[in-house]
């Protein structure tokens, strides 16, 4: 082939300035280096991954991967090497990429966007992994969310986790309403709830946790603790609370959830201010039209009850231990017998067992209960919002209790609350317009006229106006919004004179008096009337019954 002539110029023939032209031809460099190695032309190196075999050129890898650069750049041995392999990471993704960084193009797609990501992280390609993230954004549903979030954790990427906090707040019922959140490790759980537990519902956020740990109840339950301190139970909707969280037998097995699931329920009684208006019913109920008597000095098992239109009484079932001067209370059909004196060996011995019978069963049962906290005779008793307060009782001859306790239902469980001011035994309790009244009783040798209100929502005691009378060992019941005492011992004799408490302009006036002296007698209401039964004269038990009619102000034995 001639030589081209070379003699040939035009300089100083014109007064042109000198152009300087720029063309990209990086994309016919990379296109016809890529149809190069694709023909097995100018290849350097081999890129192996597994069993596949990605042809290249190591100016090429190093341009666009950091990772190839610093292999084929510093004194590694692959530095020499014809074929490198590259482990744990996915094939057809590593041929992809080395395929884009010939071509600039690449397809994105969610079957592939998870491990293209993982290894352009890997291979350190910004650019990929950039592309990856920007799509992810995109793609984030109540499906994927938790699957993205790991993304997020495993490869650092602020922007998406930032995305999956937005979406879950955003859309928490949908996202927790799925299988995949009960798939998550107890960490991740615990993340989830660390981000949402203060921004949605309490609701929302006790029935996860619950799903996630009953989905795998072997590997999770001991999980229990640490997860559902995330759930505010003071936050509870009452429903929710009330009817499914306190019957949860799993929260029931632990002794930190119990306690608070009892301070929830308490502060909700207490936001409600709903008190059963119920008296201090020693050994006494009214249900329906039926009076039940139970146990007493001369019959510790006898139960029997008393029809109000036949007057005919009949039998229950005894009790299974016997004993006097405890208390007695309905709850939702269901009777309680609480405490009182066993009569051991003819001493007083007092007791803190609990047993209760489910009146609409079939077939009548004594069951026993989960006993109080402290032994608990001649004390005060009472219902609010389905859950038995108590409080006082001797300790010995001299000295009684200050303390209380309550018993849920749901949990069986007796949790000690606030004391009394003072100590008292043989006094009364009763639930009145939202708040609890203990009456009278007996502190030390002394006999008290005294009375304290529990005010619920202050969770404080405060002395109201005392009884014109000081009385031990009586009855008290409330009747048409007044508090009534009945009868009782004021250190000297037995009494039978009645008064009621005024709520309204706090004070006592006498009202008729029983037609026979009585202490350790059991009151309650029946048919807007009042009825006592039982307790003892100056010289015997007895057995009569008494009503009385707040209309005619007049007592009448039955």
């Amino acid at each position: 082939m001639a030589a081209a002539e070379t003699s040939f110029s035009i300089n100083g023939t014109c007064s042109v300035e000198e152009q300087t032209h720029n063309i990209d031809h990086s994309s016919d460099l990379l296109q016809f280096a890529n149809e190069s190695r694709q023909d097995g032309c100018f290849n350097d190196i081999i890129v192996r991954v597994g069993e596949k075999n990605i042809p290249a050129n190591k100016m090429v890898l190093s341009c666009y991967s950091k990772y190839f650069n610093t292999m084929f750049n510093t004194e590694m041995v692959e530095k020499y090497k014809d074929v490198v392999e590259v482990h744990g990471v996915d094939a057809e993704s590593v041929e992809k990429l080395v395929d884009f960084m010939y071509t600039g193009k690449i397809n994105i797609n969610t079957k592939n966007v998870c491990d293209l990501l993982a290894v352009s992280d890997f291979l350190q390609m910004p650019s990929v992994r950039k592309l990856c993230i920007e799509y992810l954004l995109t793609t984030v549903s109540p499906q994927n969310c938790f699957t993205i979030q790991a993304l997020a954790d495993r490869f650092t990427i602020p922007k998406l986790t930032e995305k999956f906090n937005n979406f879950v707040l955003e859309n928490y019922q949908q996202v927790v309403s799925g299988d995949q959140v009960k798939k998550l490790s107890k960490n991740y759980v615990i993340k989830l709830l660390q981000l949402t537990h203060d921004k949605v519902s309490s609701d929302l956020v006790y029935t996860t946790v619950m799903n996630w740990v009953k989905f795998d109840l072997s590997s999770n339950e001991s999980y229990l603790s640490e997860v559902i301190k995330f759930v505010d139970f003071y936050k509870l909707s009452s429903n929710m609370l009330k009817d499914v969280v306190s019957v949860e037998p799993l929260i029931r097995k632990v002794g930190d959830l119990v306690d608070s699931l009892f301070d929830a329920l308490v502060q909700y009684s207490k936001k409600t201010a709903i008190f059963f208006n119920q008296s201090k019913v020693n050994t006494f109920y009214y249900l329906g039209i039926f009076l039940i008597t139970l146990g007493g000095a001369n019959s510790l098992t006898k139960v029997t009850k008393l029809d109000l239109q036949t007057k005919q009484w009949s039998q229950l079932p005894d009790l299974p231990v016997g004993r006097d001067n405890a208390a007695a209370v309905v709850i939702d059909d269901v009777l309680y017998y609480l405490g009182g004196d066993l009569r051991t060996d003819g001493k007083a011995t007092a007791t803190n067992i609990v047993h209760r019978m489910k009146l609409k069963e079939k077939v009548l049962i004594w069951e026993k209960i989960a006993s109080m906290n402290d032994k608990r005779l001649g004390f005060g008793a009472a219902v609010l919002n389905g859950t038995i307060f108590v409080f006082g009782g001797p300790v010995d001859n001299y000295r009684s209790l200050l303390s209380g306790e309550c018993y849920v239902v749901s949990l069986n469980k007796w949790i000690q609350l606030k004391p009394m001011k003072i100590s008292r035994r043989g006094h009364s309790v009763v639930a009145h317009n939202g708040h609890l009244y203990s009456l009278g009783g007996r502190h030390g040798q002394q006999y008290l006229s005294s009375v304290a209100c529990y005010d619920p929502i202050s969770d404080e005691w405060k002395d109201v106006a005392p009884m014109q009378t000081q009385r031990g060992w009586f009855a008290a019941v409330v009747l048409n919004n007044a508090i009534y005492a009945i009868g009782g011992y004021d250190g000297k004799r037995r009494l039978k004179s009645v008064e009621k408490y005024n709520v309204d302009d706090d004070t006592w006036v006498y009202v008729g008096n029983m037609n026979i002296e009585r202490d350790l007698h059991a009151a309650c209401v029946a048919q807007n009337k009042i009825y006592v039964v039982g307790g003892l004269d100056s010289k015997n038990a007895l057995k009569s019954i008494e009503c009385y009619d707040d209309q005619t102000d007049k007592w009448n034995v039955i």
